[in-house]
């Protein structure tokens, strides 16, 4: 997530010289670095009282970033967190109350500045910040700001991981076409041209709902109306859907315990 967001920040404008990256675990080397002349730093090398951070590592290593962090920052000092499940209550166990906090909840398409954002913060922030953080989750898709903190749960099961569940879909429905004798290349086409077509179309008309686009594709007695009748029998697929996002969510509120 933290390499789709510096990609995004790049492609939208933003010098490589104003991102400074901090991660032992990526190489000098690595191409993302390299074609982006990107500037790698350790944490000693960095000035943490004043200035951005971007914390965008996985739940299970971030207590070990955040005790790194301590005792360095002050209350000119923004974190930024993309941390999924860690709530800004938890992360100020370990930083203090001084910097001030944001928590996002952004997805892989920011990449490509298409990307979708959810903001929080536990404190008021200043104009001057808060446009910051709006500068930078704009320059990379859609951004909004929440008030309820818990929602992050939901709305990372919903739009965090959101992007995986239409590969999922994507990857089936290529499956079962070269399954019945398509060559792969022309499923993958039909399919992904399909949805980024779709897409694109609720996109162009915002007026429109998920339902009146669903019911423009679908003639009575035709074969979309074959289809939704398996898939909507019952709710099954509603219910199969409810219970995956409830499952993320709940993977969510114990990440951080």
């Amino acid at each position: 997530m933290g390499r789709s967001m510096v990609g995004g920040w790049l492609n939208s404008g933003l010098s490589a010289n104003k991102i400074q990256i901090i991660d032992p675990n990526i190489s000098t080397n690595d191409k993302f670095i390299t074609e982006n002349d990107l500037s790698m730093k350790s944490l000693e090398e960095i000035d943490l009282a004043q200035g951005t951070i971007v914390i965008a590592v996985k739940p299970q290593v971030v207590e070990n970033i955040l005790i790194a962090l301590k005792g360095k920052l002050t209350s000119e000092t923004t974190i930024i967190s993309i941390v999924a499940g860690y709530s800004t209550k938890d992360i100020r166990n370990y930083i203090g109350l001084a910097p001030k906090l944001i928590r996002t909840m952004p997805n892989t398409p920011a990449a490509i500045g298409k990307g979708m954002t959810a903001i929080f913060s536990d404190s008021t922030l200043d104009q001057t910040i808060k446009s910051e953080a709006e500068a930078l989750f704009s320059a990379i898709g859609k951004y909004f700001w929440i008030d309820d903190e818990h929602h992050m749960h939901l709305i990372t099961a919903i739009s965090g991981s959101g992007p995986a569940y239409y590969y999922l879909l994507t990857e089936c429905l290529i499956q079962i076409a070269t399954s019945r004798g398509l060559e792969k290349d022309t499923a993958a086409l039909l399919v992904e041209q399909t949805f980024s077509g779709s897409a694109a179309l609720a996109e162009s008309f915002p007026n429109i709902s998920p339902t009146e686009h669903r019911q423009n594709v679908t003639s009575p007695g035709g074969t979309t109306e074959a289809a939704l009748k398996i898939l909507m029998e019952d709710d099954k697929l509603k219910k199969l859907l409810d219970l995956a996002i409830n499952s993320a969510a709940e993977r969510s509120k114990n990440l951080s315990k």
